[in-house]
């Protein structure tokens, strides 16, 4: 069916390559954004089962270019203009994107990987690459719009540096001898890590009954609606009607036809909006009880039992968080944090294949793209004497953060910022209207800089 309708869309606007402005009114990032939204859930389906041949059958469906023997299903991968080689590897948490979005551009790209390419874990292969046969890209890597990687090469860095040539090795005993047989020269004293048990204030029981309800309460009504859909329309005028070629031409045959997908998708929303409310209860009476955005001692007794609350409010928000990402409808995504109450979300902000925390507050047109993170808490110190920083952030209107990015407690984003691929903050960080920003610890870019990293890009306005 999503192949059904990409075919319909391509009809009314063929996708091509080119920079876009991002605004409802240009058409082809209006139609980018429809198909995105489309290929999400099928994609998704198809990695549940766990079956990296119909992972990458899917893929290919939808409009992958790619041979057999490519290994896929551990990074995440854009459809359209990619163009994979045999032998593919793709490293866990990597992400090729044949499409980015900077300030108020769209850039679209044809990304092209030939033979025995391989891509290391967590690393971002930017739009308009080009990577040639039995070439290697490291770990924790970034390359450049319309960079080309040479072949029997090895790139490392961000954004990615040539380090070496990629040659065969020819003497197996030198690598054995460095894996195995050479001691680890580093020695640690062991230490004995012990902490004092204490009562949680929350009891572990509340999680169960709290789950349990934000889980399966939330199918309950629709469960029952689910049957009388079955069993009362279904089955009685349709299963068990003798089939003919001339049933397809009834209307009241043709009316149930229709009427189905609609009337799943309605209970199915139905569903969806009982997690929200069932979730809203409790969130609220957690985030009542819980601790206001600080630095907590996770040993002394009273700040521990704030943090109960805490980790309880977290555990909250898991499961709605999850379904309505990973639903056919990961718009309304906006609307559940809202109705919970965890955050506030400008209009039109855009949620990917991103991890969302409680108290991130957005403004207007943001965009967090694949694996995109931005987290509300972090751990200080070591196992038995650490502290936790728990604080929120703030991010003003139109900010784009882009694939892998990572931000930190208490981070404060102005208005028209953007977050290229890896760029990380440290705590409490401030940063100012209209910056492009990058690197570990983040660091605005000069206009030098921007024209690397963007190449003949960043000429057009």
């Amino acid at each position: 069916m999503a192949k059904f309708f990409l075919v319909i869309i391509n009809l009314f606007h063929k996708p091509k390559e080119g920079v876009f402005n991002r605004d409802k009114n240009d058409k082809d990032f209006c139609y980018w954004s429809l198909r995105a939204v489309i290929r999400k859930w099928p994609i998704w389906l198809a990695r549940q089962l766990n079956l990296p041949i119909l992972e990458t059958l899917a893929l290919k469906v939808l409009g992958l270019r790619t041979f057999k023997l490519s290994c896929l299903n551990v990074g995440w991968i854009d459809c359209e203009f990619i163009e994979l080689g045999k032998n593919i590897r793709i490293g866990q948490g990597s992400v090729i994107m044949s499409n980015i979005i900077i300030r108020d551009k769209l850039i679209i790209k044809k990304v092209i990987l030939e033979d025995n390419v391989i891509i290391g874990a967590h690393s971002v292969v930017s739009p308009g690459t080009k990577i040639e046969r039995n070439s290697t890209l490291d770990a924790l890597s970034l390359t450049s719009i319309n960079q080309r990687l040479n072949s029997n090469s090895i790139y490392s860095g961000i954004p990615a540096e040539k380090i070496m040539e990629n040659r065969d090795i020819e003497n197996k005993e030198i690598l054995l001898e460095l894996i195995f047989k050479i001691k680890n020269e580093i020695s640690q004293d062991q230490a004995l890590l012990r902490t004092d048990v204490k009562e949680l204030s929350v009891p572990f029981h509340v999680y169960i009954i709290s789950g349990w309800w934000i889980v399966g309460g939330s199918f309950i009504i629709p469960g029952i609606l689910f049957f009388i859909f079955i069993y009362w329309v279904l089955i009685p005028n349709l299963f068990l009607i003798p089939f003919s070629l001339t049933l397809l031409f009834k209307l009241e045959i043709f009316s149930i036809l229709l009427l189905t997908p609609i009337a799943l998708s309605g209970i199915y929303l139905i569903h969806l909006f009982f997690v929200a409310l069932f979730t809203s209860a409790f969130y609220r009476f957690a985030d009542y009880r819980g601790p206001a955005q600080g630095v907590f001692d996770r040993n002394l007794h009273e700040q521990s039992k704030a943090l109960d609350y805490y980790h309880w409010r977290s555990f909250l928000l898991k499961y709605p968080v999850f379904a309505f990402l990973r639903s056919p409808f990961p718009w309304l995504i906006n609307w559940e944090l809202k109705f919970i109450g965890s955050n506030k979300i400008g209009k039109r902000t855009v949620f990917e294949e991103c991890f969302i925390h409680s108290h991130l507050n957005f403004g207007k047109d943001c965009y967090m793209g694949t694996y995109a993170h931005i987290s509300n808490h972090v751990v200080d110190g070591v196992y038995g004497s650490e502290n936790l920083t728990f604080y929120g952030a703030r991010i003003g209107d139109n900010c784009i953060f882009n694939a892998l990015i990572g931000g930190m407690p208490g981070l404060e984003v102005g208005n028209n910022a953007t977050f290229l691929p890896m760029a990380t903050t440290i705590k409490y960080d401030k940063l100012g209207d209209d910056g492009i920003y990058f690197g570990f610890p983040l660091r605005k870019l000069s206009d030098e800089r921007i024209k690397q990293f963007m190449g003949e890009n960043s000429n057009r306005k």
